[in-house]
């Protein structure tokens, strides 16, 4: 097999188990993510009744799934009784039906978990359009419940519409008013919409029977809704809001709480087009009926309990380690993307630098450095290891105390500098000082070097090259979002190997050398 083939093979490799490496390690993230904010809790119906006839029957609504929560596990238990599961449409609430024909006492229990998401994830309510039988029934009139033909109902809309004319600001104007307009009524007041009208105080029921008035006579299709807060109780009250259909989907509006177009993620519903969470139909009527409700939280599992147990794959994690090192490693993994900067200015673009990693070691010492006193720094100790190299160089030294005597020369301006910059209180850090110094007393020999060997004209284009080059590994080395990125994904540095192969494999012209020779491409 040709040296081509085995570079196109390894670069396939690379690329193919990289990108399944960063699929493994981010599923293993989101999922570890998910354990630790997801919250499991238990939802329990207490209901007891009375059976008086040849057939008794009771209806429980069972809470659904939304974007935030699911429902993991439903259980009743009661085997006196038999059941069976029923979708009311067009509502699509679902109903747990337990009934008798014997004449009794009973009690039924329910429980449920559910899994609440903060971050959702099970998918939003679909687009729907209203069939003809159905806008009907949401816009239709209920005179105990929702007179909407009433004269006061009429006439506040009337002041809704004189105050707005857009759909969407009618339809604000009428759950502002009922949340915000109406006192507040005690728990034992009356329920009903014209009460609510009189008084001009409602209960939360009666405030979600207003606005759902007011949307049926306003032409907008609306129903209640009711169920559960996902917050631990012993003695949990249903609450009810309203859903409204508004652009294509059912809107929820809560004029108690206050909320608008979206609900907390904590709510769950159970019955939608009703109030009633247990209900018993007149045609199979149960008798003294109570019902009670808890919700109490879960513990989390055990895996996620036994994370911190010590495993062999945690070698492989690198966030584990203490947060002080965060800052030292990711600067070390960001290294290889500024040695592949070098290898595509000069292979691709043909710009020459002082080495291969000099700009990348370059770009670092201003990593560390902060700012002017950086910059001040580096002056400093370029400054002195050219005055040093000059001095040096009449003496007709070996290369290493030659190297020794410029470091011991910028040494010792660096420890002065320092001191003058304290004097002035600008005290630079230890990494100020330190990178800069090791870095730059290196490409000063190295620049001296080249000039003996080349000449100062060739040093000096090596010198251009490495700050222009330089400059764009110092961008991409002080991004500290990448760098977090490189920390928890370092298996991104096999498509690095990957993208050098295919660099180290180009054998075409380079841009600079298109551009020298221009002329010779516009004579042919």
């Amino acid at each position: 097999m040709s040296s081509r083939s085995l570079s196109q093979l390894a670069i396939f490799g690379l690329l193919l188990i990289g990108g399944v490496g960063l699929a493994i390690r981010h599923s293993g993230r989101v999922a570890d993510r998910t354990a630790l904010e997801d919250s499991l809790w238990r939802l329990t119906y207490d209901v007891q009744f009375k059976a008086t006839g040849d057939r008794t029957e009771v209806r429980l609504a069972l809470p659904s799934d939304s974007d935030h929560v699911a429902i993991e596990t439903e259980n009743s238990t009661n085997p006196m009784l038999s059941e069976r599961m029923v979708r009311l449409r067009p509502s699509g609430t679902r109903e747990l039906v337990v009934s008798t024909s014997q004449q009794d006492n009973y009690r039924v229990t329910a429980e449920f978990v559910a899994r609440l998401r903060p971050r959702g994830g099970w998918g939003e309510p679909p687009l729907q359009n209203l069939s003809g039988d159905t806008e009907a029934k949401y816009l239709s009139e209920e005179r105990t419940i929702f007179p909407t033909r009433n004269a006061d109902v009429l006439a506040l809309l009337r002041r809704a519409e004189s105050e707005t004319t857009s759909d969407g600001g009618k339809l604000q104007w009428i759950f502002d008013h009922c949340s915000r307009d109406l006192k507040h009524a005690a728990d034992n007041s009356n329920d009903s919409v014209l009460g609510a009208l009189r008084d001009g105080s409602a209960t939360p029921l009666g405030r979600a029977r207003l606005m759902v008035t007011l949307c049926r006579a306003a032409k907008f299709p609306a129903r209640l809704v009711t169920g559960f807060e996902l917050r631990q109780q012993e003695q949990l009250q249903p609450h009810t809001w309203v859903e409204v259909f508004r652009d294509a989907r059912w809107l929820p509006f809560d004029p108690v709480y206050g909320h608008a177009r979206r609900l907390p993620n904590e709510f769950v519903a159970a019955r939608r087009d009703g109030e009633e969470i247990v209900r018993t139909p007149k045609s199979a009527i149960a008798e003294e009926i109570v019902s009670k409700y808890s919700i109490v939280r879960l513990g989390p599992p055990d895996s996620v309990l036994d994370r911190t147990e010590n495993h062999p794959s945690q070698v492989f994690d690198l966030t584990r380690l203490p947060v002080e090192m965060h800052e030292v490693l990711a600067l070390l993994l960001l290294l290889p993307f500024g040695a592949l900067i070098t290898a595509f200015f000069r292979n691709i673009v043909g710009i020459p630098t002082l080495g291969t990693f000099a700009p990348a070691l370059f770009a670092v010492s201003f990593v560390y450095a902060d700012g002017t006193s950086g910059l001040l720094i580096l002056a400093v100790v370029i400054i002195a290891g050219l005055a040093g190299r000059v001095l040096v160089g009449r003496l007709q030294l070996l290369m290493v105390p030659r190297l020794s005597i410029i470091l011991t020369t910028i040494i010792l301006c660096v420890v002065f500098s320092v001191s003058a910059l304290d004097y002035l209180n600008l005290t630079p850090s230890a990494n100020a000082v330190l990178l800069p110094l090791v870095i730059v007393t290196v490409l000063i020999e190295r620049f001296y070097v080249t000039t003996e060997e080349d000449g100062v004209g060739f040093a000096m284009q090596l010198v251009a090259g490495t700050i222009g080059v330089g400059a764009v590994c110092y961008m991409v080395l002080s991004w500290e979002t990448i760098g977090h990125i490189i920390l928890v994904y370092p298996e991104t540095h096999l498509i690095t190997v990957a993208l050098f192969i295919a660099i180290g494999r180009y054998a075409g012209y380079r841009l600079v050398e298109l551009w020298r020779f221009r002329d010779l491409v516009k004579t042919d």
